[in-house]
């Protein structure tokens, strides 16, 4: 009996440390992103820098980067950096 008390208290703590964590898949991608860009030897997307930045600056009104427009041309290298990086901030 003890085991299911135990149970349910372990499921509300992991319930409420969910809402009190900051989610910071942004930041970590980021991290990662300007990490992969630097070992394949291609520069930041000037769109994703800027997006960056006003979603830190706290200016964004949504609750986190949604989409990248991206103009410029990436190559394979570009776009294996940004792939790579999302898969690892989440």
């Amino acid at each position: 009996m003890g085991g299911k008390k135990a149970k349910a208290g372990a499921k509300k703590k992991a319930a409420k440390a969910d809402v009190d964590e900051e989610d910071k898949t942004v930041h970590n991608f980021m991290k990662y992103y300007k990490k992969k860009t630097a070992e394949l030897g291609v520069e930041v997307v000037k769109s994703i820098k800027d997006s960056y930045e006003l979603y830190d600056s706290g200016e964004m009104t949504e609750p986190g980067i949604q989409k990248f427009h991206l103009w410029a041309e990436l190559g394979w290298a570009g776009t294996r950096a940004i792939m790579d990086a999302l898969r690892e901030a989440v």
